[in-house]
Formats: C-alpha cells, sequence, structure tokens
C-alpha cells in the first residue's frame, strides 16, 4: 500500500503512471478536491479503471471526507492518488488533527440520524431476524437472491459489500430499492417502484458504541447492525397512506415529512 501526492489537475487515463504505465486495478483508489462544481461529490469507477471520490467545497466538511477517506481505503491497503493541492491538503490535515474514520464519537459535521432503506421482501426478512445484514453476510446467509452486489454497477471497491450503507437523508437510499428492482441504475427519482420500508437509527449510539465507520462518502456499519438497540422508527408505505406502488421521490419525501413532524428532529 502507498500514497501518491499529485496536484487537483490530475486526471487518470488508461495507464497509471505510479505503477509503470501499467492499467489501473481493484488496489487504486483516488481522492480529488474541486475548488467549485455544480455537485457535492461524485463517486464511481471510470472507464480508466479506478475508484475515486471527487468531492468539492460545497461540502463544509470536505475536510474530513479527505482524511477518512485516505484512512479508510489505507486499512483496506489500498494504493491512493490524492489529487488535492498542497495547501488543501495541509489544511485538510490541519483540521482533522489526531481523528480517525473509526472514532467512537459524532463528529459536529455529522448527522444524528442515519437511514437504511430496503425492499418489502427484505423488510419482512430484517424483523424477523432483527438484524441489518451486510450484502456479503446476506450472502453466507443465503438470503440473497441477486448474484452480484448493486454497488458493483457504481464501480464500488468490493470491501464496501462487508458494509450496512446509510444515507442522511437524501434520496441515495430509494435509489438503491429502486435499481435493485430494475436491475439498473437509473438517476430518474420519478420513476415508478415498490416501496419496502426506511429505518431511521440513531447515529450518537451507533458511534458510542463503536461501531460506525467513515469512508469519506459513506456513514457505515461493518457486517451487521442489531435494530432494536438503534432505532428510532421505521416506516411504510401504509404508515404513510400511500400505496405501496409509488416514486422514490415521493416516498422519500412523505416518509421524511413525517418524521421531523413527530420527533422534531431536521434532517
Amino acid at each position: 500500500m502507498s500514497i501518491y501526492y499529485t496536484g487537483a489537475s490530475f486526471a487518470p487515463g488508461t495507464e497509471n503512471p505510479y505503477d509503470n504505465n501499467r492499467p489501473y486495478n481493484d488496489n487504486w483508489v483516488m481522492v480529488k478536491l474541486l475548488e467549485k462544481a455544480d455537485f457535492k461529490h461524485s463517486t464511481g469507477g471510470g472507464n480508466d479503471g479506478i475508484f475515486r471520490l471527487i468531492i468539492t467545497k460545497k461540502h463544509i466538511d470536505w475536510e474530513y471526507r479527505i482524511c477518512d477517506f485516505i484512512q479508510y481505503h489505507s486499512s483496506h491497503n489500498k494504493n491512493i492518488i490524492v489529487a488535492v493541492n498542497e495547501i488543501d491538503l495541509n489544511t485538510a490535515q490541519s483540521v482533522y488533527g489526531n481523528q480517525s474514520y473509526t472514532d467512537n464519537f459524532l463528529k459536529s459535521h455529522e448527522h444524528k440520524i442515519l437511514i437504511h432503506s430496503t425492499s418489502k421482501e427484505s423488510y419482512e426478512s430484517i424483523m424477523q431476524s432483527g438484524y441489518l445484514y451486510s450484502w456479503n453476510v446476506l450472502q453466507e446467509l443465503g438470503i440473497l437472491t441477486e448474484d452480484t452486489p448493486i454497488g458493483q454497477l457504481l464501480g464500488d471497491p468490493l470491501d464496501y459489500s462487508d458494509y450496512i450503507m446509510f444515507t442522511s437523508g437524501g434520496l441515495g437510499a430509494e435509489r438503491v430499492v429502486s435499481a435493485r428492482q430494475q436491475g439498473k441504475l437509473d438517476f430518474n427519482y420519478d420513476v415508478p417502484y415498490i416501496a419496502g420500508a426506511r429505518f431511521y437509527l440513531d447515529a450518537n449510539k451507533i458511534a458510542d458504541d463503536g461501531l460506525l465507520v467513515r469512508d469519506g462518502i459513506h456513514l457505515k456499519v461493518k457486517d451487521s447492525l442489531f435494530i432494536d438497540k438503534y432505532i428510532i422508527w421505521t416506516v411504510t408505505p401504509d404508515i404513510l397512506g400511500i400505496p405501496e406502488e409509488t416514486t422514490p421521490r415521493m416516498f422519500h419525501e412523505k416518509a421524511n415529512a413525517m418524521f421531523e413532524q413527530k420527533f422534531g428532529i431536521t434532517l
């Protein structure tokens, strides 16, 4: 595992200049910081074959995300290309200090509520077992019906399948459920799908128990999570008074609105 520092202008091609111009493989990742862009962050594997996080300063916590990304992928023995200008990198390291991607406390910029969405079928299985499981654990248990994780379509590293992924209120959670039903990624959040359930969990408790992992993009938990200890609320279409066949946007908006009304917490 090695870390290669370069400026923000670095753009990977099909040949890796840090590996004798050989093609990139699964052992390589990249984080890049942009000063300005019309998005907060972008992830995935490009045609060049390297998984990357491209982040912009629209994220108030960009310093933490850069350092979390480096620490997380270092722990998984990845070669990391850090395409961040020296001044910004020094700023990020100064702000981050001696913190860790596995710190057992919730940081000031991190959301207090974590959300995980699932299909109707998986919801019934989750309620029977009492646990959320990562894709790899579900595969070991023989519960899965699909052959590959949806993250493969996103170009995620293989180790991401060891984790349960959470969002903090955005549409990403429903996009995953919809993508599984369609068998493809679809960024149209108004396409019909069958809604399942959304779990709203206490991020403070998860962090306090030393379970929270940060990879620069996600807050996540490895392998499994016992729901009863951390659950704040679970919502399904019938609780919202809407049909099961709805859209990711509709389910997301109505669920979050009811949560905020019930608990007085802004997501």
